[in-house]
């Protein structure tokens, strides 16, 4: 193959990945930032960091897991690099029952219950969040297993205490304080 049909099929690759999966990457960083700028911001960065990484998929994982694993790691530079003032107002998850709307900036959010969701999720510890997504996002426990480096029975039982909390505290009243 010469280099430029090789530009061509990695062009095409892609451009598959992005439309097969560029929604859900877009949901994927709802769960990050609030912001919708920031939220397009890390999408993008998913995005570049996937075309510089797809010459090196080997394919011993399903494009979705890696898609998700590159999204994950660029998520959870992201997080890393702008987390010092997020990381002081993330809450525990055992702490997410008592969690109500400190952040009154964006009350609009907060009517929807997805939006009431995904305030909650981005509440949450980053590895915690980042687990819930991939299960919201329809990841089994062995691909999200893949993307983490948890075991599949780990994040079986994270996904389940994380579900109940989110349960409870969507039952409360959660994030919007309506209750």
């Amino acid at each position: 193959m010469t280099s430029v049909e090789a530009d061509v099929s990695l062009r095409a690759r892609f451009e598959t990945i992005a439309r097969d999966h560029g929604p859900a990457l877009q949901r994927f960083t709802r769960g990050y930032e609030a912001d919708a700028g920031r939220q397009a911001d890390l999408t993008q960065e998913i995005l570049v960091a996937i075309w510089r990484a797809l010459p090196t998929f080997e394919g011993r994982s399903s494009m979705r897991t890696w898609v998700y694993r590159v999204a994950h790691n660029v998520a959870v530079s992201h997080v890393v690099k702008s987390s010092r003032d997020r990381l002081t107002r993330c809450i525990p998850l055992e702490d997410v029952d008592g969690t109500l709307a400190r952040d009154a900036n964006d009350e609009a959010e907060h009517r929807d219950g997805a939006a009431r969701v995904a305030a909650l999720v981005r509440a949450l510890k980053p590895a915690d969040s980042q687990i819930i997504l991939l299960y919201l996002e329809g990841l089994d426990h062995a691909e999200i297993s893949e993307v983490t480096g948890l075991t599949a029975t780990n994040v079986a039982v994270k996904v389940h205490r994380i579900k109940d909390a989110l349960r409870r505290a969507l039952a409360s009243g959660g994030i919007d304080g309506s209750r």
